[in-house]
């Protein structure tokens, strides 16, 4: 009779606390709903109906028109080709010069301190500021890369470097990798201070060389960091915005310089085509989510065949 009694009162007590926890979490569930539950349904609806008669409402069914306009979208073709040429050398530059700045800095040097702090310079500018700082910089008539390029000798008159494709686009990538990697560096110095030093000793010890330390001690242990890294700059590369509109408003030739990104901002809010924007929005979304399955599956995978 006691182990039923203990029972019930074991049962009871999980009933109450249970109760206790969903009367806490009921506020932030709450919000959560309104923050984000809400705009993902409206935008899926939006995805789905034509124009909205007034703001705030939703226009008439038409089924999956907006997504079947996707295929016949010349400027989304090449958005999103070029969305690609964005996110690939940004990812593979950013990622390599992130872990090779972090491995200077995990050294012992004077003035380490400082040059750590300095490093999240670039990061911690706005990316307006960054776009006018560059703009003036790599002008042709009054920049100082080109009278530098001159006066060295290596160019008789100064370049165009945002006046031509696919130049301007990859000078954008070389700029948004200027802005992004110390946040990688960041990830990978500190990493850096959890790799077993017994390793590293164990492998001097050995006599493998500065290479051969890296290769197969320091590489190994940021496999995950490097995956994690990538990803983050997927997502950031994807949803570059700010460098285009300030630098080139998506020029210099017809959509030269657009990703699937700015052109969701373009066909949104200045074309005021909502549905269509939405769909393109939730495309941007897919990029991201898939990227990020192929870089953790690819992560996995060759921690599985290790």
């Amino acid at each position: 009779m006691s182990a039923l009694t203990r029972s019930l009162s074991d049962l009871s007590l999980r009933r109450e606390a249970i109760a206790y926890a969903l009367l806490l979490l009921a506020p932030a569930a709450l919000l959560f709903l309104i923050v984000v539950g809400y705009p993902v349904v409206h935008s899926l609806l939006l995805t789905v109906t034509g124009p909205s008669p007034a703001p705030g409402q939703l226009g008439e069914f038409v089924g999956l028109d907006h997504w079947m306009r996707l295929a016949d979208d010349p400027v989304f073709r090449q958005s999103l080709w070029q969305t690609v040429m964005y996110t690939v050398p940004s990812v593979a530059f950013g990622v390599v010069i992130a872990m090779g700045v972090a491995l200077v800095l995990n050294e012992r040097f004077p003035g380490r301190p400082i040059v750590r702090a300095a490093l999240l310079i670039p990061w911690a500018l706005p990316p307006v500021v960054v776009a006018s700082m560059f703009q003036w910089f790599l002008d042709s008539r009054r920049g100082l890369l080109g009278a530098w390029l001159v006066d060295l000798g290596i160019t008789e008159e100064a370049p165009i470097f945002f006046g031509g494709v696919p130049g301007t686009l990859f000078m954008l990538v070389a700029i948004h990798v200027w802005k992004t990697f110390p946040l990688l560096a960041l990830m990978f110095l500190v990493a850096l201070q959890y790799l077993p030093a017994d390793s590293l000793h164990a492998a001097r010890v050995d006599g493998a060389t500065r290479w051969r330390r890296f290769r197969y001690v320091v590489l190994p242990f940021l496999k995950p960091t490097i995956a994690a890294a990538a990803i983050i700059q997927v997502l950031i590369t994807v949803q570059m915005f700010d460098l285009i509109f300030a630098l080139t408003g998506g020029g210099p030739g017809s959509y030269s310089t657009y990703n699937v990104y700015f052109y969701t901002f373009k066909t949104t809010f200045e074309q005021t085509q909502f549905g269509y924007g939405a769909v393109l929005a939730y495309v941007v979304t897919a990029i991201v989510a898939v990227s990020a399955v192929v870089i953790t599956r690819g992560r996995a995978r060759g921690a599985f065949g290790a």
